[in-house]
């Protein structure tokens, strides 16, 4: 009888809690190349390399962090006010030659950096080919605050 009672006690208590549920972790947006794809590398005294893998290309670090960045005309989106773009989602960001994301990718299309500056969309889609449709054009600066 004991059995049953503290069983029932217990359902009840299971069956009135209400489970917290456990947030999701961030998005980590780094990644590394394994050690052995990393030896393979030719850095030429550089810090800084692109790769083509598969089809997109990747800025890597020489401890083997690598950033996936745009492609255009079959080359890698070129730093320029030492930032250059990646996408995350479908979303546009930057990142620095440390590789690290210091705007995060939440723009629809984004210009590169020029003289502090760069033009960003939000709500445009693309549509055949590398036209845009709609949305709203702002300047951001390199904090990521709309200047126009």
């Amino acid at each position: 009888m004991k059995y049953i009672l503290t069983t029932i006690i217990l359902l009840l208590f299971l069956a009135c809690s209400k489970s917290t549920p456990i947030p999701e972790p961030e998005p980590v947006h780094e990644s590394y190349l394994s050690p052995k794809a990393l030896q393979q590398l030719n850095f030429n005294g550089q810090e800084l390399i692109t790769v083509k893998i598969k089809n997109d290309f990747y800025y890597i670090r020489k401890d083997g962090k690598k950033m996936f960045t745009l492609t255009y005309d079959d080359k890698a989106d070129e730093f320029s006010d030492g930032l250059a773009r990646t996408k995350v989602d479908g979303k546009i960001g930057f990142f620095n030659a440390n590789l690290d994301i210091v705007l995060k990718p939440i723009y629809d299309f984004a210009f590169p950096f020029h003289h502090g500056t760069a033009e960003i969309c939000m709500g445009c889609k693309e549509k055949a080919g590398s036209m845009l449709d709609g949305g709203k054009w702002k300047k951001i600066n390199r904090d990521g605050l709309v200047i126009e």
